[in-house]
Parts: structure tokens; sequence; C-alpha cells
């Protein structure tokens, strides 16, 4: 990503290794990453396309070749599973099972589920819905 928002703290790295922030984002924008994301529409929109767009090859694969380990499961939780390109497929091919798709508030937020399909916003690092296998398909840390 190229945009300015992604771009402008590399241009100061020497400034930020003279504090004590934990990134250069965090000394250029006085936000960590994923806060600043979460009130920025253009910067939430920057992340979630490019992840939604590699969902459709890595679900139709992950069904074709890895059927048997969904056979049987009553649900899963989708950690950071974004913008429900993964989960609409899941669901699909696996009607019996009850999908969860757990991620940042302002990712989810808005995103209409289905009688087997819900979409809950919230911290992996506090607290994970309840299911009976947990899918992580991309996390990225920050």
């Amino acid at each position: 990503m190229l945009n300015p928002i992604m771009t402008n703290p590399w241009y100061q790295m020497s400034t930020w290794l003279k504090t004590e922030d934990s990134s250069a984002f965090e000394t250029i924008h006085g936000k960590y990453f994923w806060d600043y994301a979460a009130h920025d529409p253009i910067l939430n929109r920057l992340l979630n396309e490019p992840m939604a767009c590699d969902a459709p090859l890595v679900s139709n694969m992950l069904i074709e070749k890895c059927k048997g380990v969904f056979d049987g499961l009553e649900s899963l939780v989708d950690i950071a599973g974004g913008t429900r390109s993964m989960a609409k497929a899941l669901v699909k091919s696996f009607p019996q099972m009850e999908y969860i798709v757990f991620d940042l508030p302002h990712v989810v937020n808005g995103l209409q589920g289905s009688n087997n399909l819900n979409y809950v916003g919230g911290n992996m690092f506090q607290e994970i819905p309840q299911a009976h296998s947990i899918l992580l398909k991309v996390v990225r840390l920050s």
C-alpha cells in the first residue's frame, strides 16, 4: 500500500528510534496501528479489501483438500475473519455448522449474518467466542 498513512512512518524511522513508542507508525500518527484503523475508514478499507481478495482461492482449496476436517463440526469461529468471503464459502459447503466471524468491532460493524452465520466484534487478546473449532487464516499483529 503506497498510501501516505502507511508510507510516512518509513520516512521518520530515525525520529522513532529516539522515542519510547512501540512503532514508527505510533510516532507519526500518535496511535497504535489498529487504533488508528478503527477510526479511519480509508485505512480500514485499504486493509480489508486485499485480505478479502485471496479468500475465494483459499476457501476453495480448503474445502476441496481438507473437507474431512470440517465434516461433523458443529461450530467454528473464524478469528480475524474479516468481511465475509471465507465465511460465505464455508457456510455454503457446510450448512450444518454454526459459523462465527470474530474480528475487531469496526471490521464487522454493519455486516449481516444469517441463520448459521454470525458476526461478532471483539478483541482476540481478551476473549474469543466459544466454538468447537478455531480458524486462523491470516492474523496481523502490530
